[in-house]
């Protein structure tokens, strides 16, 4: 691996397609495509923090108070934050 983020998350996504997690290697893909490694590193795991969160609040709906506390922390440690520079 590298120390360039861009080319350590390609790595990533070409290693889930070798894998044959295509749907997550695309998805990763998407996330790339118009914003800087950093910001879309970002979205990508509040996604699936916000997939998980979703899975155990059906599990088990008493949850339900719980996960909104973390669905807010989630959000406050992992918000997008304006000082990476645009794509390009």
């Amino acid at each position: 691996m590298t120390d360039d983020p861009k080319r350590q998350a390609q790595e990533l996504i070409d290693r889930l397609h070798e894998r044959g997690h295509h749907q997550a290697a695309d998805q990763l893909a998407r996330h790339l495509a118009d914003r800087p490694v950093e910001r879309a590193l970002l979205s990508a795991l509040r996604e699936a923090c916000e997939t998980l969160l979703t899975a155990i609040e059906a599990i088990d709906p008493v949850m339900q108070t719980m996960i909104e506390k973390l669905r807010v922390d989630v959000e406050a440690r992992l918000r997008v934050r304006d000082k990476w520079p645009p794509a390009g």
